[in-house]
């Protein structure tokens, strides 16, 4: 390296950007390191090209063992066979029913053909218990009828089985399509003796025709696996890795030699993000190419449910290994980031299952009935890319063209957000090296209630929002239906909001914390801030209605759901104003906004966490509304109010421009129908029910962005610090002081 490129990595590092060259020792520090170890070899490379040959080998054993499984059944009772055309031939099945098959064995006993004092039914109980049957068919002496009443008598045949044993119910199959065809041919028998035409049964027929291309047809089978088995590898391969990378490092004492090191912090975060992310990719890419190989084979030998599979084409399968670089990447800065708060490899395991079962629903999501890339699956990460990932292997490339934007603004921001993630669990000593200590409850119990400050520590804000979630989510669970009256809905709601929202944090803040104001941020604001907040809630209604409209329209509300809510939907509409009001805009305004942007928010907002208190506060309040509609719905409003939060340093802007909103959602239909004078300059009446009109619509925009710019200029409260001081100064910025400072 020449000096005039060493005193620019200099300038680089005193400025605090990474270098390239130190980004670049460090990972291929970590690559060596990793390479070195057996078990990771093993993992890695063998693994794959050992594993999948193997399981091929044992498919096709099986399969073959299937195919060649003779099946045993025992006829009891053939001489009542009378009538009809024969079912058997000789001691066998007649070929026309069995197409021809010779792995079926068939053994006629007489009906008093048992043990002296045994009856017939423990008999053939007992043939078929301890397998010395696959099944037994009988036909009892009721088969057999008089001509003359042959078409007044229903006959009956039991076919015993056990439905634990698979052959027994390989068996039980076999009979049954033997019974219907012999029935079928008695019946066209019985009709053509009658001279009945056979054809009145079947008046017509029809053809499936398939119009997809044979390529997309063969490709159908891979599009939907492959990526499947890319990305769970892509998630394993990232997560071992980056243990041994943290936690290992710790345990063996070369973490703190590497933090030491000259090198930043972001520095040692992107060599190790890209020595887990190129082990992510290897893993993934030779157990898809091992699984590709091998399975192409055994497909073509066994077959998937007589469906054409072939080769995937090879231009989709690129695109694949393009798309794994994103995902990989992500994938690995979550779990360097999770590993970063283990202490040893053990430890580490336990915290990133957690993980692996957060993502893998994603990654699952796409493999269900009728889903399909559209504007709203392109929005939810991971499975976004899986259904491009797939559209491209079958083929739509128009479609995935439509789409890609979308899928790539997704995965790039969830790819920035781990990546700072992951930076800021580095920066942080107290997560790389904290809580060495053994945990003892009493001990823990007692520093709770000693150590307790004026507003909530972390992990309390988080077990908060825990507690009030999966309160919900069982409390919705216990609700046998959707109430159809003012008292059920009143109940409903009261218990919702006061009992599993309000409660916890309310207990939580009188036994973990000194000051129940500074834990609830119940602080009197800059009295300007309140009727804003008011203003804010108006102005910015009508935009937060056409983001409900399209968020309907990106993912439509089923019509089963919109039936059972209909009851509910009119009773609003017709119970008194003020009583919903008072239930569904009052009630929850004070109840949420106490829970989530007071006691969660004052925890969360600690040591400089005004983004983390933003965004997770928004994420619970969404998560607590039923709708997933609503819910998304609810998480941008909440992104925003956490804002207010931050900038007014309390709770009650927050609960006005909540209430405010909530009441004109609920209001809408009633202030059409009011007729005061010059509501139809605001709100006009459409097929979809209450709108805003488009000229009251860009005006509010612009007063939305006046409210929105006041807050701004306030000046942001004094954030919480670890003693929980609560000290607030809100209000206009002192022009003067500035000066005088300055």
């Amino acid at each position: 390296m020449s000096r005039q490129d060493q005193s620019s990595d200099d300038l680089r590092a005193e400025s605090g950007k990474p270098r390239l060259s130190a980004i670049v020792l460090i990972y291929v520090r970590e690559m060596r390191d990793q390479l070195r170890d057996r078990r990771t070899l093993f993992t890695i490379a063998l693994l794959p090209i050992m594993l999948y040959p193997l399981v091929g080998t044992l498919l096709l054993q099986i399969a073959q063992f299937s195919q060649k499984h003779t099946t045993t059944i025992c006829l009891v009772g053939s001489e009542n066979i009378q009538g009809g055309p024969p079912l058997l031939k000789g001691d066998a099945f007649s070929e026309e029913y069995t197409d021809g098959s010779n792995n079926l064995t068939v053994v006629l006993r007489r009906a008093d053909d048992v043990d002296e004092g045994e009856t017939l039914q423990e008999a053939t109980v007992q043939w078929v218990q301890d397998g010395s049957f696959d099944c037994v068919l009988m036909f009892p002496p009721s088969f057999v009828a008089p001509a003359s009443e042959q078409g007044q008598t229903k006959r009956s045949v039991e076919v015993l089985y056990n439905v634990s044993s698979d052959e027994s119910q390989i068996a039980m199959s076999r009979v049954t399509t033997i019974l219907g065809k012999w029935r079928s041919a008695w019946v066209g028998q019985s009709l053509e003796a009658s001279g009945i035409d056979m054809a009145m049964l079947e008046p017509f027929q029809w053809k499936d025709v398939d119009l997809s291309p044979e390529r997309t047809r063969e490709a159908a089978f891979w599009s939907k696996m492959l990526p499947f088995i890319m990305l769970v590898w892509a998630m394993t391969g990232a997560f071992y890795p980056a243990i041994d990378l943290v936690a290992g490092e710790k345990e063996r004492g070369t973490l703190e030699t590497l933090l030491c090191s000259p090198a930043l912090r972001s520095e040692i975060v992107w060599g190790k993000l890209g020595a887990v992310a190129s082990f992510s990719m290897l893993t993934a890419i030779l157990n898809a190419g091992s699984m590709l190989v091998t399975s192409y084979f055994v497909v073509q030998r066994i077959g998937v449910g007589g469906a054409a599979i072939g080769a995937p084409p090879l231009v989709p399968m690129l695109w694949l290994f393009v798309a794994l670089i994103p995902l990989s990447c992500l994938f690995s800065a979550l779990a360097l980031a999770v590993a970063a708060m283990a202490r040893s490899s053990k430890e580490g395991q336990y915290y990133l299952m957690p993980l692996m079962m957060v993502t893998l629903p994603l990654v699952l999501l796409p493999m269900l009935p009728g889903m399909n890339l559209s504007a709203g699956t392109s929005l939810i990460p991971v499975t976004g890319m899986f259904l491009l990932v797939r559209a491209l292997v079958e083929g739509q490339y128009s479609e995935s063209m439509l789409h890609f934007p979308l899928v790539f603004g997704v995965t790039v921001g969830c790819l920035w957000l781990a990546v700072t993630w992951a930076k800021r669990q580095f920066e942080n000593e107290a997560v790389l090296f904290g809580g060495q200590e053994q945990w003892e409850f009493g001990a823990w119990v007692k520093h709770l209630w000693r150590d307790r400050q004026p507003v909530a520590t972390t992990a309390q804000a988080y077990a908060c929002g825990a507690i009030i979630l999966v309160a919900l989510f069982f409390g919705r669970l216990a609700a046998t239906a959707v109430p159809d009256d003012l008292a059920g809905i009143t109940k409903m709601i009261l218990n919702s909001q006061l009992g599993l929202i309000l409660t916890p944090a309310l207990l939580m803040s009188v036994m973990l914390t000194t000051s129940i104001r500074s834990s609830l941020r119940v602080r009197w604001p800059h009295w300007f801030s309140l009727p804003m907040a008011v203003a804010l809630g108006v102005t910015l209604h009508p935009l937060y209605l056409a983001l409900g409209r399209w968020i309907e329209y990106t993912y439509p509300v089923s019509a089963e759901a919109l039936q059972a809510m209909r009851p509910f939907l009119d009773q609003v509409e017709t119970a008194p104003w003020y009583s919903i009001v008072f239930l569904m805009a009052f009630i929850p305004a004070v109840c949420e906004e106490l829970a989530f942007r007071g006691f969660i928010f004052a925890g969360l907002v600690r040591q400089g966490g005004r983004l983390r208190a933003m965004v997770v506060t928004a994420l619970m309040f969404g998560i607590s509304h039923g709708f997933l509609q609503q819910s998304i719905a609810a998480s941008c409003m909440g992104v925003l109010i956490g804002w207010v939060a931050l900038r007014t340093g309390s709770v009650l802007p927050c609960i006005l421009l909540h209430f405010t909103s909530n009441a004109l959602s609920v209001s809408m239909s009633r202030l059409t129908n009011s007729r005061l004078p010059g509501i139809d300059l605001f709100i006009t009446t459409t097929q979809d029910g209450a709108v805003y009109q488009p000229l009251w619509f860009l005006m509010s925009i612009g007063l939305a962005i006046t409210c929105v710019m006041y807050f701004a200029t306030l000046r942001s409260p004094v954030e919480e610090s670890n003693a929980g001081g609560c000290s607030v100064e809100t209000g206009p910025p002192n022009t003067n002081s500035q000066q005088s400072a300055g």
